[in-house]
C-alpha cells in the first residue's frame, strides 16, 4: 500500500513538472506571474473554473482569512489571494510540497499574502478562531480521523465562518474490494457517503450544510484527467520510475472505472460555524 506522503511525493504534478511546463512555454522564470501558474498548478477536478466556483460557494472576499487544508502545490491558495486579495494559509502534511509551493510562490510574488505551514489536518497548529473561511478539495479521501479532522476545522473557524470542501463520495454500491484498491493505489483510505460527510459536520458543531452534486461535471473530466496522466508518463518515469508509474496508473484507471459504473461520485459540502 502506498502511503499518503509517499504518493504526493511521486505525483505526476509536482514543481519539476510544472518548472518544465514553463519552459516548454518559453516563460522566464524570473518574471512570473500567477496566472502563468495557474494552467500547471491546479492539482484538482476542474481546474480555475472549480476553484472559482469553491470561492463562490464560500463568498470569499478581501476581508477574510482563509485556509486551504491539505493545500498541495499552492495552486488553489494562490488563486484565491490573487483573486479575491485576502491573505491565505495552506497547511499541508507533506513537507516537500509545502516546500514547492513556497517556491512557487515566491516566483510569483505572492509571499505578502500567502503562506505555507507543515501540519496534520486532524491536528492543526493554529489558535481558536483563526481564520473566517476554511477550504479544501478532493483530500479528505486521505484522512481517516474524520471527527478530528472537522473538531479542528471547526476549532479554527470564526464565528460565522464558513467551511467548504468538495471530495469523492461514495455510493452504497461501492464494494470493499474496490475500496481496498483505491487505497493502496491512491492512499484514499477514508472514503464516505455523503449522508456520513454530513454527519461528521454536524457532531463538529458545524450547521446550515450545504451539499452540491458534482459527480455529473467530475465524470465529464475524469478522462481528460486521465488523458493528461498518460501524457506526463514520461516525465513521470523519469524522475520516480516505471514501477511507480504504473502503479499510479493502475489506480487511477480502478478511480476511473468506479466512477463511470457509478459507485463514486463528486460533492461540494459547505458547513457554518453559527455558535460561539
Amino acid at each position: 500500500m502506498v502511503d499518503i506522503l509517499t504518493y504526493y511525493d511521486q505525483h505526476p504534478i509536482n514543481e519539476r513538472a510544472i518548472i518544465d511546463a514553463l519552459l516548454r512555454e518559453d516563460k522566464n522564470l524570473e518574471n512570473l506571474k500567477p496566472e502563468d501558474l495557474f494552467p500547471h498548478d491546479q492539482d484538482h477536478y476542474g481546474g480555475l473554473a472549480a476553484v472559482e466556483a469553491l470561492s463562490k460557494a464560500a463568498a470569499i472576499g478581501a476581508g477574510d482569512r482563509v485556509l486551504d487544508v491539505c493545500s498541495g502545490m499552492g495552486g488553489p491558495a494562490r488563486y484565491i489571494a490573487d483573486a479575491c486579495g485576502c491573505p491565505v494559509t495552506g497547511l499541508e502534511l507533506n513537507r516537500s510540497r509545502v516546500a514547492s509551493a513556497a517556491r512557487l510562490t515566491a516566483r510569483v510574488g505572492l509571499t505578502d499574502r500567502v503562506g505555507f505551514v507543515c501540519g496534520d489536518a486532524t491536528y492543526m497548529p493554529f489558535k481558536n478562531e483563526t481564520f473566517t473561511r476554511v477550504v479544501s478539495q478532493e483530500a479528505f479521501l486521505h484522512i481517516e480521523d474524520k471527527s478530528a479532522l472537522f473538531a479542528n476545522c471547526a476549532r479554527v473557524l470564526a464565528l460565522g465562518g464558513c467551511l467548504t470542501f468538495t471530495d469523492w463520495v461514495a455510493s452504497s454500491y461501492l464494494t470493499e474490494p474496490e475500496r481496498a484498491a483505491l487505497g493502496a493505489g491512491m492512499a484514499a483510505v477514508a472514503i464516505h457517503q455523503e449522508g456520513e460527510y454530513v454527519d461528521y459536520l454536524n457532531a463538529a458543531g458545524l450547521s446550515a450544510i450545504v451539499v452540491e452534486d458534482l459527480s455529473v461535471w467530475w465524470m465529464e473530466l475524469l478522462r481528460k484527467r486521465l488523458q493528461m496522466y498518460q501524457e506526463k508518463r514520461e516525465d513521470t518515469e523519469r524522475l520516480f520510475g516505471v514501477k511507480r508509474y504504473r502503479e499510479f496508473m493502475d489506480a487511477y484507471e480502478i478511480f476511473v472505472r468506479v466512477i463511470e459504473e457509478g459507485k463514486l461520485g463528486g460533492a461540494r459540502f459547505s458547513a457554518f460555524q453559527l455558535k460561539g
